[in-house]
């Protein structure tokens, strides 16, 4: 009876000291999103309007489901990175493909998180001038360590007809 005891309080306290000695899990503090994104070289990877884009140029009728596909769009800008600075200001990064003479990096309008961080407003922008010269919204901003999702009105103006069509672009970039 002593040894049944004594065998019962000895597991007890081996039961308890291995417990006790565990190493208690500590969660990451989450970052905001304005630390998720600043800083970092994003590069657009994919943008699909919603509904496609429709538009007559000549007695053709266009479709497009994607950003990429527009003519206007050239190969050499595909691969150009943004950098939302901390400062609140945005560079781009020309990227290995350049378009002529411009420099690797230049200064690219400003940025702002509006909205409980789940809007960024952009004004004067080249990067972002083909969807609005001066202010742009990018919605439902959703950012994870290395990506960013979100959407934006687009409205393609027709260069011959000056048509105005509108669209929802959804648009996904990949921190590089």
């Amino acid at each position: 009876m002593k040894y049944t005891s004594l065998f019962i309080i000895l597991l007890c306290l081996n039961a308890f000291v291995f417990n006790s000695c565990k190493d208690e899990k500590i969660d990451p503090i989450e970052k905001t999103n304005t630390e998720k994104l600043a800083g970092n070289n994003w590069l657009l990877v994919k943008a699909t309007f919603n509904p496609p884009l429709v538009t007559t140029i000549g007695t053709q009728n266009l479709t497009f489901y994607s950003l990429f596909e527009i003519p206007l769009i050239d190969t050499c800008q595909k691969d150009n990175l943004i950098i939302f600075n901390a400062d609140g200001t945005m560079t781009i990064d020309n990227g290995n493909l350049k378009c002529g003479t411009e420099p690797q990096t230049a200064k690219d309008g400003n940025w702002k998180f509006i909205t409980n961080e789940t809007q960024i407003e952009i004004t004067n922008s080249a990067y972002f001038s083909l969807i609005s010269a001066n202010k742009v919204i990018l919605d439902k901003v959703v950012l994870s360590d290395t990506e960013m999702k979100g959407e934006t009105d687009y409205i393609f103006i027709n260069p011959i007809t000056q048509i105005q069509t509108t669209s929802k672009l959804n648009f996904t970039f990949s921190k590089k």
